[in-house]
């Protein structure tokens, strides 16, 4: 029988975890999925960000990046294990707020 993994509400993980990268293209629309363990509560996880900007008649949001940057990416976890203690309002993770690492460009070296 395993324990039961607390909640974290107020963990934070500062250091640019490195995450394996997906980029998924579906018509007009790229996503990058980051993959990788959550350091907080040791569960697999996994985030997607969307990239592109949708064609709008008229007005929209104009800030979008075409493609991720150098910056790091944060998020709370994702995992899907039910742990302890979590809000209702919250439907996965272990409340961990994380720092992930850019994917490596193209050509450009490994992680």
């Amino acid at each position: 029988m395993t324990t039961a993994i607390p909640y974290h509400a107020d963990a934070a993980h500062t250091t640019p975890l490195a995450f394996q990268w997906t980029r998924i293209e579906t018509g007009d629309e790229v996503f990058y999925e980051a993959t990788g363990n959550c350091p907080v509560c040791a569960c697999a996880m996994t985030r997607s960000w969307t990239f592109g900007q949708h064609l709008l008649a008229k007005g929209g949001f104009l800030g979008r990046r075409d493609e991720p940057g150098p910056q790091a990416y944060h998020t709370l976890c994702r995992c899907r294990t039910t742990h302890l203690g979590r809000p209702p309002q919250e439907e996965f993770g272990c409340g961990a707020l994380l720092v992930i690492a850019p994917p490596t460009p193209p050509g450009g070296p490994a992680s």
